[in-house]
């Protein structure tokens, strides 16, 4: 019988625009830039429903998660590309480092034959919460000036639990020399022992999920005394590998926001080096000649004011601005043009009906993405006329070749209470909820109710009304998230204003008032299928 494969590469956190091949000309990435030749490169790809888990669920199900989850739990009725190979005769393996996959009953490895998880990245980091801490110190990777900014912005003690979150990674840390300590190097090296074991007698289909360059941004130059940042060699600060989640107006310089990014890009350099070590794998193996290898993010990152990250550090806000929600997407696969680029617009959802396809086991039924064989062959011009990202009950929006939008979701149109957990919390506290001594619901800094309003007020000038992802939400143990959204919608011009700096809603109301019109229409449509 043919043999055809299919491998997906997720990179967390890995925005667009850090890539060599995307445009950025001073960040080397010679081994996505080698890949990007080799492949069908999609440059307006955006992930619908963010952070990580709803995307996830996107492209396992092939489902669009903005109008009806948030993070939360595979559904029975949800079907992934891994129970669609059940019965096939196509191995399946789940090899991975994102914790988000593996939180109680949530169900993402679900129907994988084989299943490597790697602990120690976020979620996971209280793994070594009882190690000892002998050898590294988090004050020294805190400015404290900064530590002390955000206890008078937010009202509260969030030196604590910032500095406790950093010695949780650091008890695992301690200990590494190099790069061949990172994650995401003993993460690809698992995944080429599956590949050289795997009976190739049979099709397989490998999800290999790298939650690097996620944060912590902590690349071999933190932990090597001997080396600097290359990207930033004569900064005299403090490594903040993980700076506080939330608004950085006088919280942090100029200079340190910029180091933070070079830390990133390091941190994605890093990523390069590995999945150069993977593709050298594929060809050494002969697995290129029937193999499709799709390369994915899940979504950007915030890292900063203006284009950086419209004011906020990491995913602090349910923003669906640029730097977030646009993607990578490349695909490469026998008989796919080599060096394409295509401009018309993909999504999360796109990825499991593209492999689906591949594998020769049928588009489901209820899959609401499209299958990007043909958009890469050149048989059809574009399998959708726009896209759309956001946060599930908080932001929509809709992005088309001239324009963005941005729908902010109002407490008028959603409940307060459901305010307060659907970002990330809500799913997770039930998945959660059978454990006797619940680490969730002891996260982050305790606050009292005047504190609790204080937060809010603080922060951002709403007021009390906001909803805090506080108390048993999982992700307090990073201070500063707030589920608040700005007081109106906004319109940018792509055409001149691809990094949503400047909001022209009132100069053009009546392109405003159509796409919100679109995009309503849309969302129903999406709830009603």
């Amino acid at each position: 019988m043919e043999v055809k494969n299919a491998i997906v590469v997720m990179f967390d956190s890995l925005q667009y625009n850090y890539l060599h091949c995307n445009g950025n000309p001073w960040i080397k990435t010679p081994n996505f830039d080698r890949f990007a030749r080799e492949s069908v490169v999609f440059d307006n790809c955006y992930t619908e429903g963010v952070p990580t888990v709803p995307c996830r669920r996107a492209m396992h199900t092939g489902r669009y998660t903005l109008p009806v989850k948030g993070w939360s739990a595979l559904d029975m009725d949800d079907t992934t590309i891994a129970d669609l190979c059940w019965g096939t005769g196509i191995d399946t393996a789940m090899v991975f480092d994102a914790a988000p996959n593996r939180l109680p009953k949530f169900g993402y490895t679900r129907g994988f034959d084989k299943v490597y998880f790697l602990h120690g990245h976020e979620i996971d980091h209280e793994f070594y919460a009882k190690d000892p801490l002998y050898h590294l110190n988090p004050e020294d990777y805190n400015e404290e000036h900064a530590l002390e900014a955000m206890d008078k912005l937010l009202g509260c003690n969030m030196r604590d639990p910032t500095l406790q979150e950093t010695a949780c990674y650091l008890r695992q840390r301690q200990y590494w020399k190099s790069e061949e300590d990172q994650n995401c190097y003993k993460l690809m090296r698992e995944a080429v022992n599956y590949l050289e074991r795997v009976d190739r007698n049979h099709p397989f289909y490998l999800w290999i999920d790298c939650f690097d360059p996620h944060e912590p941004w902590d690349p071999p130059s933190v932990y090597d005394p001997d080396m600097k940042c290359p990207y930033d060699p004569d900064f005299k600060g403090k490594d903040q590998f993980l700076p506080i989640m939330g608004p950085v107006e006088g919280i942090y310089t100029e200079e340190e926001l910029h180091h933070v990014r070079m830390l990133y890009a390091e941190k994605v350099t890093m990523v390069d080096r590995q999945f150069g070590y993977l593709l050298d794998q594929l060809r050494r193996l002969g697995l290129e000649r029937d193999t499709l290898v799709l390369v994915v993010s899940d979504h950007g990152e915030p890292m900063g004011n203006g284009k950086h990250g419209h004011g906020i550090m990491r995913k602090c806000r349910p923003w669906p601005y640029e730097e977030l929600v646009h993607a990578v997407m490349m695909l490469r696969a026998p008989g796919l043009p080599a060096g394409k680029r295509i401009k018309s617009f993909v999504q999360s959802v796109d990825v499991a009906p593209t492999v689906c396809e591949w594998l020769g086991i049928g588009v489901h039924p209820d899959m609401q993405g499209k299958s990007l064989l043909a958009l890469a062959r050149g048989e059809v011009d574009k399998v959708r006329d726009f896209a759309i990202a956001g946060y599930y009950r908080y932001s929509w929006s809709i992005i088309t070749d001239e324009w963005s939008y941005i729908h902010w979701i109002k407490d008028d149109e959603k409940s307060v209470a459901e305010s307060m957990f659907e970002i990330y919390g809500k799913g997770t506290l039930a998945s959660s909820s059978h454990l006797v001594d619940n680490p969730l619901a002891k996260a982050g800094p305790q606050m009292n109710e005047e504190q609790r309003k204080a937060k809010n007020s603080a922060a951002t000038g709403y007021g009390e009304g906001v909803a805090a992802l506080d108390g048993e939400d999982q992700w307090t143990c990073t201070p500063g998230s707030i589920a608040e959204v700005p007081a109106r919608d906004e319109l940018y011009s792509r055409i001149d204003d691809i990094d949503q700096l400047n909001n022209v809603a009132s100069k053009h109301p009546e392109v405003a008032a159509e796409l919100l019109k679109k995009l309503r229409l849309f969302m129903s449509e999406l709830r009603a299928s």
